[in-house]
C-alpha cells in the first residue's frame, strides 16, 4: 500500500493542476512549482528507500 501511494498522490496533484488550469504565470511560480515537484520526488525516493517494494 505504501509503495503506490506516493504515486496516487502525484497523480491526483498533477490531474488536479491540469484540470484545474492552474499553470505558473511567473518565473516566481515556476521556481515555486519545481521546488514543489523536486520535493515530491525526494519524499518519494525516500519512501522507497524505507519502504522497498520486494521486502512489503
Amino acid at each position: 500500500m505504501l509503495y503506490w501511494f506516493p504515486r496516487v498522490c502525484l497523480f491526483l496533484f498533477f490531474g488536479a493542476i491540469i484540470g484545474l488550469g492552474i499553470l505558473p504565470a511567473t518565473s516566481d511560480d515556476v521556481a515555486h512549482t519545481l521546488m514543489v515537484v523536486l520535493l515530491g520526488l525526494g519524499l518519494f525516493s525516500l519512501t522507497l528507500h524505507v519502504f522497498p517494494p520486494e521486502r512489503y
